[in-house]
C-alpha cells in the first residue's frame, strides 16, 4: 500500500501539535512534580528523583539511538516502513532486555540501601519497557508525521499521572505506592498509545529476528545513540553519584533545581529545532540566508537566557520557597549556580543543531562525549567535598566546555560570529533589571518575576536591542519556510 503525505502545509500543522503537546505536557509535568515534592519531603523525593534520573541513563542503552533512527528512515520511505519496523522492533526488545539486565547489575554493585533498590527497580523496569516504547512509537507516528497523536498521548499520560499522584499522596499511601501508580499509569498509557498506532496506521509491529539486518541497523543508529549516552551522562550522573555519596536528602534538594532548570531548556530545544529544516535547505543553496538565520536565533537566544540567569541568581531563595516550600531552601545556592548553565545551554542548543545541520554530527557528538568525560572527572572530585554545590558547577563547567568547542568549529564555516554587541546589549539589559529587583527585596516571587521581565524588555527596546523585525522571527519562529524565504 503506497503511504501518502501532505507537502508544506503539513510542516506548520505538525510543528503546532509538537509545540501544544510540549507546553501542555510541561505544565502539568510541573504541578506534578511540585505537588510530588512537597508532599513526599526531601528524604522521598530524594529517592523518587533518583530512580527517574537513573532508569533514564539505561533507557538510553536500551534504545542506542534506534528511535530516531526509525524516525528518520521512515519519513524517507514510508512506504517501506513495515520492513523498517521488522528490521528495529526486534533489536529494540533484545537492547532493552539487555539495559534492563546491566541496570540492575549496576544497581545492587552500587548499594543505595534495600528500600532505595526496590523502588529504583520498579522505576528502571517501567521505564525500560513501558515509557520507553512509548518513545518508540511516538518516533513511529513522527516519521509517518503524525504528530497529533503524540500530543493527544503525551497530555493524555502526563494528566492520568497527576490524578493518580494527587489521589495516592492526598490519601497517605506515600512513595511506594505513588510508584506502582505511575507503572498502571504508564501500562495504560502504552495500551493506549499502541492502540492509536494500530488504528491510524498501516503497520504492525512483530518479532523478527535477522542478525544481519540488525547489524546493519545498528551500524546506522550508533552515531544518533552514542550522542544519547553522552547527553544522559551529562544530566544523569551528578544525580546518581550524589545519592551514593552524600544521600537521599540531597538529591531531594538538588531534584528541585535540576527540575527547575530541565523546564526552561525547553525554550533553546524547541527553536533551535525549528530552525533546523530551513539551515539545512539552505547551507549548500544559500550560505548568506543560512548564517541570517542562525545569527538572529543566537542573538534571540542571548536576550532570552541572560535574563534569567541574571534574575533567578537574584531571586533563587524566594523563588524556591515561592514554588516548593521553605523544606527546600538549602536549594537556592545550586540553583543560582547551575542556572547559569541554562544561560550558555540557550547559545549551546543552536549551536550544536547548526553543526548537525551541516552533516557534522560527528563533530557534534565529539564535543558532547568531552564534555560527558569532563563531568562526570569533576563529578568525582566535587560531590565529595562541596555535594550538590559540586554538582551545579560541574555542569557550568561542562556547559562552558560545549560553549568553547562549539563556538571553535562553527567560526570555521561562519567565518565571523558578531557576538560581542549582543552581549553588551544584553548585559546592559540585565544590569538594569537586576537593578529594579535589588530594590524590592520584600515584594511576591511572582510580582517579581513580572516586574523585572517588564524592566528588561523596556531597557531592551530603549537602547535599540530590540525592534519590530524582532517581533516578526518571533511570530514566524516556528515557521522555517517563512523565515528562509
Amino acid at each position: 500500500m503506497e503511504i501518502r503525505t501532505g507537502e508544506g502545509h503539513g510542516v506548520a500543522r505538525n510543528t503546532i501539535y509538537l509545540l501544544s503537546g510540549k507546553i501542555i505536557s510541561t505544565v502539568l509535568g510541573v504541578i506534578f512534580v511540585i505537588y510530588v515534592a512537597i508532599q513526599l519531603g526531601l528524604t522521598q523525593f530524594g529517592i523518587y528523583t533518583l530512580g527517574n534520573y537513573f532508569a533514564g541513563l539505561f533507557v538510553i542503552i536500551g534504545d542506542l539511538g534506534l528511535g530516531n533512527y526509525t524516525t528518520r528512515e521512515i519519513a524517507r520511505d514510508k512506504n517501506n516502513a513495515q520492513d523498517i519496523l521488522n528490521r528495529v522492533f526486534c533489536l529494540r526488545l533484545v537492547l532493552s532486555l539487555l539495559a534492563f539486565i546491566i541496570g540492575i547489575t549496576v544497581l545492587l554493585y552500587v548499594d543505595y540501601g534495600l528500600f532505595t533498590e526496590q523502588l529504583t527497580m520498579i522505576i528502571l523496569f517501567t521505564h525500560i519497557f513501558f515509557r520507553s516504547f512509548l518513545s518508540f512509537l511516538f518516533h513511529i507516528f513522527e516519521g509517518f508525521e503524525r504528530m497529533e497523536f503524540i500530543t493527544i498521548a503525551e497530555a493524555f499520560r502526563r494528566g492520568i499521572d497527576l490524578v493518580i499522584g494527587v489521589w495516592v499522596l492526598s490519601q497517605g499511601y506515600g512513595l511506594t505506592f505513588l510508584i506502582l501508580g505511575l507503572v498502571l499509569s504508564d501500562l495504560i498509557i502504552l495500551t493506549f498509545t499502541w492502540m492509536l498506532l494500530y488504528s491510524s496506521l498501516p503497520i504492525r509491529l512483530r518479532i523478527v529476528f535477522s542478525s544481519i539486518n540488525w547489524y546493519e541497523t545498528l551500524v546506522s543508529s550508533i552515531p544518533f545513540g552514542l550522542l544519547l549516552v553522552f547527553l544522559g551522562v551529562i544530566n544523569s550522573i551528578d544525580t546518581i553519584m550524589l545519592a551514593k555519596i552524600r544521600g537521599e536528602d540531597e538529591v531531594g534538594l538538588y531534584g528541585v533545581v535540576i527540575r527547575i532548570t530541565s523546564v526552561l531548556t525547553i525554550i533553546p530545544l524547541m527553536t533551535a529545532t525549528a530552525m533546523f529544516p530551513a539551515i539545512s535547505r539552505l547551507y549548500n543553496t544559500s550560505i548568506d540566508k543560512a548564517r541570517s538565520i542562525f545569527l538572529n536565533l543566537i542573538r534571540l537566544m542571548m536576550f532570552l537566557g541572560m535574563p534569567i540567569a541574571f534574575g533567578t541568581t537574584l531571586i533563587g531563595s524566594s523563588l524556591i520557597v515561592f514554588i516548593y516550600d521553605a523544606t527546600y531552601l538549602p536549594a537556592a545556592m545550586p540553583l543560582k549556580i547551575v542556572i547559569w548553565s541554562i544561560g550558555i545551554v540557550f547559545l549551546n542548543l543552536p549551536m550544536i543543531m547548526f553543526l548537525s545541520s551541516i552533516e557534522r554530527q560527528k563533530q557534534a557528538t565529539m564535543i558532547i562525549g568531552i564534555s560527558a568525560l569532563s563531568n562526570f572527572l569533576l563529578n568525582l572530585v566535587l560531590i565529595p567535598k562541596f555535594g550538590m554545590v559540586g554538582a551545579a558547577i560541574t555542569t557550568v563547567i561542562s556547559q562552558v566546555i560545549i560553549f568553547i568547542l562549539c563556538y571553535r568549529r562553527i567560526i570555521d564555516f561562519l567565518e565571523h560570529l558578531e557576538w560581542i554587541p549582543y552581549f553588551t546589549q544584553a548585559v546592559i539589559g540585565c544590569l538594569g533589571m537586576s537593578l529594579v529587583l535589588w530594590f524590592l527585596p520584600t515584594v511576591h516571587s511572582g510580582v517579581l518575576i513580572f516586574l523585572g521581565g517588564i524592566s528588561y524588555l523596556s531597557i531592551m527596546i530603549l537602547i535599540g536591542a530590540l525592534n519590530r523585525q524582532d517581533w516578526h522571527h518571533m511570530i514566524h519562529l516556528f515557521n522555517p519556510n517563512k523565515l528562509s524565504s
